[in-house]
């Protein structure tokens, strides 16, 4: 079964030049996202699993896709411990 991330219902953002700030509405707390993190954030408009994102990362980057892989899993981990993003499926 394939795992599939989207942003939470009480998260908050918005586009600052290439960056994002994201508020966690229930935690009260704000995040600052600048390049490939707020790639992954805005790649995850729509829910989409870890190989669409890496996908679309290792295009757009110079990045082999098993060190994308971990440290896209890695930030994921850590979106969804803040409660920025959850799992789905």
């Amino acid at each position: 079964m394939t795992v599939t991330f989207r942003r939470t219902g009480a998260t908050m953002s918005t586009e600052v030049g290439n960056d994002v700030v994201a508020l966690q509405a229930e935690r009260g707390f704000a995040y600052g996202m600048e390049e490939v993190t707020a790639a992954v954030w805005k790649l995850l408009d729509q829910p989409r699993d870890l190989d669409e994102i890496v996908a679309s990362l290792t295009a757009d980057y110079d990045v082999g896709e098993e060190q994308c892989r971990a440290e896209v899993g890695a930030l994921l981990d850590r979106m969804a411990g803040e409660g920025l993003v959850e799992q789905v499926g």
